[in-house]
């Protein structure tokens, strides 16, 4: 993975989250890069479309997809803000994904609706051979997705 800029795409990740947050969503943003390049961009829509699917991980790739014309991303690096829930890192397995980069996660943004999941209890789960690194800008992701904002469902 050294050969990416992590600083530089986790900072456009950041980017997407700022958006996110600015039309009343939870602040995640997530970015893909294959072979240098963005090919595809997500933010979190959850309480504008009020669907619980529009995480800004499966939002980058279904860009991706349709940018690329296929559904294969293998190859491709995921940038998110915070820590994959298990819907999208189940999505970011079936896509092919082959390297996750995080900047903060569940435990330390004090997150505890997953119980005892952590991105990589799943890998060990899938028996995945996707690479993570993870603390990428980590400051500034975890200021980021404690912005308030919308929620995934009103409890």
């Amino acid at each position: 993975m050294a050969d990416l800029d992590h600083d530089h795409f986790m900072g456009l990740a950041l980017d997407e989250a700022q958006v996110s947050h600015d039309a009343g969503n939870i602040a995640v943003g997530s970015i893909i890069v294959l072979d240098g390049e963005v090919v595809g961009r997500g933010r979190n829509w959850t309480a504008t479309h009020k669907n619980p699917l529009l995480h800004a991980e499966v939002d980058a790739i279904r860009d991706a997809c349709k940018r690329l014309g296929r559904a294969s991303l293998a190859g491709a690096t995921l940038y998110s803000v915070a820590e994959s829930c298990p819907m999208c890192l189940w999505a970011i397995h079936e896509s092919g994904i082959d390297r996750l980069v995080l900047g903060a996660r569940h435990m330390a943004l004090g997150i505890t609706r997953f119980g005892d999941y952590t991105v990589e209890s799943m890998i060990d789960f899938t028996k995945s051979d996707l690479q993570l690194l993870t603390g990428v800008r980590e400051a500034e992701c975890a200021a980021m997705r404690g912005k308030a904002g919308g929620y995934l469902i009103e409890r």
